[in-house]
C-alpha cells in the first residue's frame, strides 16, 4: 500500500507542477550531444563537457514529453563496446557492437547502423575492490593511479576481447529534482570508458544505455523494458531512480534482472531481491542527520519534511522514533511542501520552540528559501539536511554557511583515499566540464559495485543471471572506502547501510569535515 501511495502520489504532484518547474529551471532535458560533449567524446579541443545542442540520429527517438520513457535517452546515448573516443589503450583491440558499422577512426566519430547512433561508450568504475576500509590510508600522490589487477577485470594496457556486455544506466535527470542529479548521466559513460580502456569487465566490453524517467515510475518502466526487450540490456546500475524507483521494481523481479548500485534513497532498496544498493539507505541518512547535530551539542531540534516524497517520511520518522533514544527532543515538527515559496511561520515557530538544531527533509533550493527566511527573523540555528538533496551552487548562499549534511557515499570532494584518487582523476580525464557532486559520486560508487560484481564472468555470453553469485558473494565490502559495508544474501534482500560521511559548507563550498572517515549507527 505504501509503495503505491507514494508512486501515485508522486505522479500527481510532478504533473501539477509541471508548468512552475519549467519557469523556475529545476530540470533539463538532457540529450545525447550533451552526454558525449560532457564525457569528452568527439571534442578535440579544450571544453570537453559543455552543453551543446544537435538534431538527433537518423531514426533515433525525438525527445517528446508525451512519450513517457521513449525518448532519445533511451536508445542511442549507448557507446560501442571498446571503440573509444580517445587513443586506445596499448595493445587493445576495439570490438565492435554485432552487427554495427566500423566506427570512424577520428576520435569521436558516431557509426550508425539500423537507425540508431552507437557511439563510443565513455567510463569510470571505481577503484580498488578488496573491501577495505575507510580509515586506510593513501598510498600514493593524487594523480592517475593504475586500476588493481583483478578488480572486475579492469587491468590498465589489456584488451576487452570477450561477448559484449549492454547495461543500462537510468536517472531523474529531468523533472523535479533534475538539476540535483545534473552529472550522472555523463558519469555512467565515464564509467564505460574507464572499463573499456582497462579491460573490461572481466576481460568483457561494455556498451551503456543512458535514459532520462524524468521522475515518472511509468516512464522508468518504459525505459527498462525498452533497454532490455530492445537493446539487449542484461543489467541496470548506478542508478539515480528517486523518485521513479519503485516503477520498474514488478518488471525486474519477474525477469530477474538486477540493478547493480544506485541511490538506496526509497525503501525499495530494502525490499526487492533486484535491488542492489551501494548507498547508505535513507533511514542510515536520518541517522546520520540527527546524530550528527547532537554531537554538535544541538539537542533540541525543529524538523520539517516535504509532503511529496517517501524519503522525506522516512527521514521524518527515523530521527522522531529515534532522538529520544539519542538524548534528542523534537521541539517543533513540520510538514511542508517544496513548491513553498516561503518559510517564515515554520521559522518562527521553531525559534518559539527554542530549537538550535534544524533537520530539514526538503531538496536544495527549499533549504535556501528556508534559510533565508529563518535569518530574516535572526534565527541562525545550526541546520542538517541529506548530501543528494544538494549541489555545489547550494553552498555559495551566505545563509547556509556551516550547513551540515550526511553523505551517503564517499564525500565527492575528498582525495583521501586510493580510490576517491581514482575517481577524480579518471573524472578529470574524460569528463572535466562535469562538475562533481553528490549525485556524480552515487553513480560512481555504483559502477566500484558493478566491478566487484564481474569478477568471475563466463567467457562466452554474459546473461543477467551470471551477475548473482558476484553480488552475492558481497560481504562487508566497502568497494575500498566508497561506502560502508555492504552485504546481499542469495535469494534475499541487501543489508541496511547505516554508515554515513559528513560534509560541511565552509567559505562558499563543500568540505569534508571528517575527512574520509566513515560513521556508523
Amino acid at each position: 500500500m505504501a509503495r503505491a501511495s507514494y508512486t501515485s502520489r508522486g505522479i500527481r504532484w510532478i504533473a501539477a507542477l509541471g508548468a512552475a518547474l519549467l519557469v523556475a529551471g529545476c530540470g533539463t532535458r538532457l540529450n545525447d550531444a550533451r552526454i558525449e560533449a560532457a564525457a569528452g567524446v568527439g571534442q578535440t579541443a579544450a571544453g570537453a563537457g559543455a552543453d551543446t545542442a544537435a538534431a538527433p540520429a537518423p531514426g533515433a527517438a525525438a525527445t517528446n514529453e508525451a512519450a513517457p520513457g521513449l525518448t532519445s535517452d533511451a536508445g542511442t546515448a549507448a557507446a560501442t563496446a571498446a571503440q573509444t573516443a580517445t587513443a586506445p589503450v596499448a595493445g587493445a583491440t576495439p570490438a565492435v557492437t554485432p552487427g554495427a558499422a566500423t566506427a570512424a577512426t577520428t576520435p569521436g566519430a558516431a557509426a550508425k547502423a539500423g537507425g540508431t547512433t552507437t557511439r563510443a561508450a565513455a567510463g569510470a568504475a571505481a577503484t580498488s575492490a578488496n573491501g577495505t576500509s575507510s580509515g586506510a590510508t593513501a598510498a600514493a600522490t593524487p594523480g592517475a593511479p593504475t586500476p588493481t589487477p583483478g578488480a572486475g577485470g579492469a587491468v590498465a594496457g589489456q584488451p576487452a576481447s570477450k561477448a559484449l556486455i549492454v547495461l543500462g544506466h537510468i536517472g531523474d535527470y529531468s523533472g523535479l529534482i533534475g538539476t540535483l542529479m545534473k552529472g550522472g548521466d555523463v558519469t555512467a559513460q565515464v564509467i564505460a570508458r574507464y572499463l573499456n580502456d582497462n579491460g573490461g569487465l572481466d576481460g568483457h566490453p561494455v556498451k551503456v544505455i543512458v535514459g532520462d524517467a524524468g521522475g515518472d515510475p511509468a516512464r522508468a518502466l518504459s525505459l527498462v523494458r525498452d533497454m532490455v526487450e530492445n537493446k539487449g540490456a542484461i543489467a541496470i546500475f548506478g542508478t539515480l531512480m528517486v523518485f521513479s524507483g519503485y516503477g520498474p521494481r514488478d518488471y525486474l523481479e519477474q525477469h530477474k534482472i538486477p540493478i547493480i548500485g544506485g541511490d538506496g534513497t526509497t525503501n525499495v532498496w530494502l525490499q526487492s531481491p533486484m535491488y542492489f544498493t551501494s548507498s547508505a539507505n535513507f533511514p542510515g541518512i536520518s541517522l546520520g542527520a540527527l546524530k550528527g547535530l547532537v554531537d554538535l551539542g544541538k539537542k533540541k531540534i525543529a524538523i520539517v519534511h516535504c509532503v511529496e516524497a517517501e524519503q522525506c517520511k522516512t527521514y521524518h520518522d527515523t530521527a522522531v522514533g529515534k532522538a529520544s533514544s539519542l538524548g534528542a527532543q523534537i521541539v517543533y515538527d513540520a510538514q511542508v511542501s517544496l513548491a513553498q515559496p516561503d518559510f517564515t511561520a515554520e521559522c518562527v515557530q521553531a525559534q518559539r520552540a527554542g530549537a538550535d538544531g534544524f533537520m530539514a527533509g526538503i531538496d536544495g533550493p527549499s533549504i535556501v528559501r528556508l534559510t533565508r527566511s529563518c535569518s530574516q527573523q535572526g534565527y541562525k540555528p545550526q541546520y542538517m539536511t541529506a548530501s543528494l538533496a544538494v549541489i555545489e551552487s547550494v553552498a555559495r548562499d551566505p545563509n547556509l554557511d556551516g550547513l551540515v549534511a550526511p553523505e551517503g557515499v564517499f564525500p565527492h570532494m575528498a582525495i583521501v583515499l586510493p580510490a576517491e584518487r581514482l575517481f577524480r582523476s579518471t573524472m578529470a580525464k574524460y569528463a572535466p566540464g562535469v562538475e562533481i557532486s553528490p549525485a556524480v559520486a552515487t553513480v560512481w560508487t555504483g559502477g566500484a559495485l558493478l566491478q566487484e560484481a564481474s569478477k568471475k564472468l563466463p567467457e562466452g555470453k554474459v546473461s543477467s543471471a551470471d551477475f548473482f553469485p558476484g553480488l552475492y558473494a558481497v560481504k562487508n565490502n566497502t568497494l575500498g572506502g566508497l561506502v560502508g559495508p555492504l552485504s546481499f544474501n542469495a535469494g534475499g534482500t541487501a543489508s541496511e547501510v547505516r554508515c554515513v560521511f559528513y560534509i560541511k559548507v565552509a567559505g562558499g563550498h563543500w568540505t569534508a569535515p571528517d575527512g574520509s572517515k566513515q560513521n556508523c549507527f
